[in-house]
């Protein structure tokens, strides 16, 4: 199993630190400014969707006969469609109406706009969970159980993060990387969360496309208190729901209630 984390995280490490590189040269001469629609884009995109890349090809490695089909149902399922997409409103709703109500936010874009970018954002940051919580989260947990298991998720995914520091036009490059992993941290329990319900992949996608539409073209979170306690209950609630899920799926056998 060690040796399968190893794997996984030296897999989608050296495809994103290549093709972010490639990024950081471009920016580095003037040629790219994320998100710049030239090959900036297309090496940024293969960089971002690396995590999933990685963990569809060792699943591929380990089971021969595990189609498209089958891979597109392991990514886009939800067990329980009402349960899976109301706590996925519930973590969305810890995450941005506490800064909200504070008055830490401001409107920067329109509803519209968020919607019609989320299938967007799949590109940018959906796609991760694949491998983040798909993979990586549930390895992590037979070995050291749901809380220091997001933690270990947490740190391998920031660091994951660093070179887009260096990359022109992208937050990290001109923003606060201690407050962006602060909201890193919030967003590792949530996803981690949501993938205990069911097991699914899914509403971990859409938590991080959602939230990548919001903060691109919806709001701008002022970093401050609000930002600390949003972060503080997002880490809560997943342990909460981590608790009650892990309990009933102990409670039968070790399967997922349905």
């Amino acid at each position: 199993m060690f040796f399968k984390m190893i794997r996984y995280v030296t897999i989608t490490f050296s495809i994103t630190y290549l093709f972010w590189g490639f990024d950081i040269a471009l920016s580095s001469m003037g040629l790219y400014e994320h998100p710049g629609y030239n090959v900036g884009i297309v090496f940024y995109i293969i960089a971002a969707c690396a995590p999933a890349i990685a963990a569809i090809v060792l699943w591929k490695k380990e089971q021969a006969n595990l189609g498209l089909k089958k891979i597109l149902k392991k990514i886009f399922h939800l067990s329980n469609p009402v349960l899976e997409l109301s706590l996925l409103a519930v973590f969305l709703s810890i995450r941005f109406v506490i800064p909200f109500l504070s008055g830490d936010v401001r409107i920067t874009g329109r509803l519209w706009q968020v919607v019609v970018f989320t299938p967007v954002m799949l590109l940018f940051g959906g796609f991760e969970e694949v491998g983040w919580r798909g993979n990586l989260q549930p390895m992590l947990e037979k070995k050291c159980g749901f809380i220091i298991a997001t933690l270990i998720n947490y740190a391998v995914w920031l660091v994951w993060h660093i070179p887009l520091c260096f990359i022109k036009g992208t937050y990290q490059y001109s923003g606060s990387y201690l407050w962006f992993a602060v909201s890193l941290l919030g967003s590792a329990f949530c996803t981690s969360g949501l993938r205990r319900v069911k097991g699914n992949i899914m509403p971990c996608i859409l938590f991080h496309a959602i939230g990548n539409a919001v903060v691109s073209y919806g709001l701008t979170i002022n970093n401050g208190i609000s930002t600390l306690v949003s972060c503080g209950l997002q880490v809560l609630t997943a342990i909460l729901v981590s608790v009650f899920f892990g309990r009933a799926k102990k409670e039968n056998g070790g399967k997922y209630v349905s």
